[in-house]
Formats: C-alpha cells, structure tokens, sequence
C-alpha cells in the first residue's frame, strides 16, 4: 500500500524537479539576452549580432586570403540579411565634417578582409569619431583603390621605399615597412 502511494509522489516530485530546472534555464537564456541587447544599445551599435569585438585589444586578427591584408576591427555585427559591418571608432577626433580619408579607406580594408568571413559581402562600415559618426559606403571604387593602394605599398623596396619625410614614433615601430623605410628605420 505505501509503494502505491510512494511511486506516484516520487513521479510528482521529479516532474516538479524537471519543471523547476526548465524554468531556470530559461531565465538564465532570458537575462542573457538581456544583458546583451543592453550592452549593443550601449555601445551605440546597429541593430544585428555583434560577432566580433576588439575594443579592449584582445580580438583575433583577421586576414584577408587573397590580398596581403591583416586587420582588427574594433566591433563586427552582422545584420539579419548576414551582410557584416565593420566598425572602427576613433575616440580622438572631434569635430569633424567629413570622414578622415585613411580612415574611411581603414574601414574599407575591413570591408576587404570580410569578404572572406561572410558569405555576403558588407555593403558599408561605421566610423565613429567622439561627437559623430559616418557610414562608410563600401562601393566598387573604394574596393579597388583599397586594392590600389595595397599593390603600391607592395612595391617598395630598399631601393624605392615609401614616400614619408616624418611620422610618428610609434606607427613607426608598428609598421611592417619600418627595417626599410628611411623615415622609420632606427625609430
């Protein structure tokens, strides 16, 4: 008579058990989301998943598999059509009217590399200054003189290097062009 009773209150109380642990679960799924929509509006990004982030300097280097082209976009969110769009903040500029031309030429070197990540290519990136933000149109002609420019930067040797008279300390150290380039070598 009480293993009659037992087995049904046992079946009970896992049932419960079970219900207990699926509710949990899916309030841990809930405050995640959560917290991840909160942190997207926060940084200002556009509506999609941020799938990419180097902010803080600790984001994998891309690189591009047909031209020589490495980079480390601070933040990539792909938009519900899959397209990705690259977004590179410079805290430091202020009052600008316009994008920087390297820097819009920056952003479309992202859009270069990302080719190769995404089976959709992006179609613009963000570049945002501290009191602004530009869209950067990733168009035909902004690819090929992406592609332009990497071709002449190719072309430098001892013999013919870059054409700088003077550049700062540490682009220098950080350039791949610094053992031949009289403006940064020994810098």
């Amino acid at each position: 008579m009480i293993a009659h009773f037992l087995f049904p209150a046992g079946l009970a109380l896992l049932l419960l058990a079970i219900a207990f642990l699926l509710l949990l679960l899916n309030e841990r799924r809930y405050q995640r989301s959560r917290l991840i929509a909160e942190r997207h509006r926060a940084l200002g990004l556009p509506t999609g998943e941020l799938v990419y982030e180097d902010a803080d300097g600790r984001g994998e280097t891309l690189y591009s598999t047909e031209y020589s082209l490495v980079g480390k976009p601070d933040y990539i969110v792909q938009l519900s059509d899959g397209r990705p769009v690259p977004i590179e903040i410079k805290p430091n500029v202020q009052n600008a009217t316009a994008p920087y031309p390297n820097h819009a030429v920056q952003v479309a070197a992202y859009c270069l590399i990302l080719e190769d990540y995404f089976e959709q290519p992006p179609t613009h990136g963000i570049l945002r200054y501290a009191d602004c933000e530009f869209t950067v149109e990733y168009t035909p002609a902004l690819r090929k003189k992406v592609i332009r420019l990497l071709k002449e930067m190719a072309s430098y040797t001892d013999q013919r290097p870059p054409p700088l008279t003077k550049q700062r300390v540490a682009k220098c150290r950080a350039c791949a062009f610094q053992p031949i380039c009289p403006v940064g070598r020994g810098k």
